[in-house]
């Protein structure tokens, strides 16, 4: 089979070699790897480009990333080579692929056939490099000028390898409140992390700082999980914190059963408590 791995973030090509670990996988980025065999290296991002340039090298598979661009290259070349496009897999084995369904609330298993396209969450995985064959690629086929880049403002952190993690939901209230949760994980020395609504739906955190089955899957030694619910896709992500403190006014929440430590109460009220005892320290 002929497989493209496509995506800006080069984890999520390693996330689609190790589900073709004996396949000769082709990787188109712009940013330059050696978990590939072959890499097409861009010269600049366009996906108008990125999708004709993917659907001319005929491809069984194709893999992308879930990133937003991502997805659009995926949908694009789905729609260029009349393929099926199976969205946000987290497993895949042979001609089965796992993906979350109604937001994360159940999982589905799907048979289909090749040829297809497949976006798949990232997986902390390490691929041993190979000596990749390199293809510069120029860019062409620009409709949109880059008129200036601008600074998120806020750089991005690695919550895979974060030792301690504060992480908000939509039980935080609302997007100021976040600055209680980012002082205590500043304080405690860790990273802000968020669930899929206060992230992908509400956007109150960007993206990057999704945490469950289709964000990022974490292990730290302490997960402190503020006014979440601890949906399924959710405790999935977390599964491999050693300690969990849950801090919710809903004790029937699912996070209660599955934390180490619980506190019913308010999330920011224990913010302000604990930020002020750990900088007494």
């Amino acid at each position: 089979m002929k497989i493209i791995a496509y995506s800006e973030d080069i984890d999520y090509i390693k996330t689609a070699v190790s589900y073709f670990p004996n396949e000769y996988v082709v990787g188109i980025s712009n940013k330059t790897t050696k978990v590939v065999d072959e890499l097409h290296l861009l010269d600049d991002v366009n996906e108008e480009f990125i999708a004709n340039y993917i659907a001319s090298l005929k491809p069984d598979v194709v893999v992308t990333g879930s990133t937003k661009r991502d997805k659009t290259v995926a949908g694009a070349v789905a729609g260029l080579l009349r393929y099926p496009i199976i969205t946000d897999v987290i497993d895949l084995s042979g001609n089965k692929a796992k993906r979350i369904v109604y937001s994360g609330m159940g999982i589905a298993e799907i048979e289909f056939s090749y040829p297809v396209v497949l976006t798949v969450s990232k997986k902390n995985i390490e691929i041993k490099e190979k000596e990749s064959k390199i293809i510069q690629v120029k860019t062409e086929m620009r409709r949109v000028r880059r008129v200036e880049i601008k600074s998120k403002g806020e750089s991005s952190v690695d919550l895979s390898s974060a030792q301690i993690i504060v992480s908000v939901g939509r039980g935080i209230g609302n997007k100021e409140n976040i600055k209680y949760a980012e002082e205590l994980a500043k304080a405690l020395g860790g990273a802000l992390g968020g669930s899929r609504p206060v992230t992908a739906e509400l956007g109150w955190l960007p993206e990057d700082r999704q945490i469950g089955l289709s964000g990022n899957k974490v292990k730290p030694k302490l997960y402190i999980a503020l006014g979440i619910s601890g949906q399924p896709q959710h405790l999935a992500g977390i599964k491999d914190a050693k300690i969990i403190v849950a801090v919710n006014k809903d004790k029937s929440a699912p996070i209660v059963e599955n934390a180490d430590y619980i506190i019913i109460g308010d999330a920011i009220e224990f913010c302000k408590a604990m930020t002020e005892k750990v900088k007494k320290k």
